[in-house]
């Protein structure tokens, strides 16, 4: 029996695209902090967040890393990512890279988050 669906063949994983949870939280965080209020709870709700979650997140209280958690948030951002386990990680931080669709996203990220790191306070992130 043949199937009509395409499958694409798993390619190795380009590693230029591709960033760290630290980054990425960092980006998040001050997305989510630049919100009016009200804002935050009507983002949960449209993109069905647990509202706690996100709060913690942008607070940096979370008790626990949200991997699979800030990929959902990217994607609300207009990020397409996929999250993949990094064999080579050393510690809890780089368990997970986030795996960019391109170049020209990537570099969109890269260049917001380095204007979110030039206008905030090191002491602040």
């Amino acid at each position: 029996m043949s199937s009509s669906v395409a499958t694409a063949p798993w390619g190795f994983p380009n590693p230029d695209l591709s960033v760290g949870y630290t980054e990425v939280l960092r980006y998040i965080q001050y997305r989510l902090k630049v919100l009016g209020h009200g804002q935050l709870k009507a983002f949960c709700n449209q993109f069905k967040f647990s509202y706690n979650t996100v709060v913690n997140l942008k607070n940096g209280t979370s008790k626990r890393k949200e991997y699979l958690q800030l990929q959902k948030i990217l994607s609300a951002l207009s990020f397409d990512t996929t999250a993949s386990l990094n064999p080579l990680a050393t510690s809890e931080e780089n368990k997970y890279l986030y795996l960019f669709a391109g170049i020209e996203e990537l570099n969109k990220f890269k260049e917001q988050l380095a204007y979110i790191d030039q206008i905030t306070p090191p002491s602040s992130r």
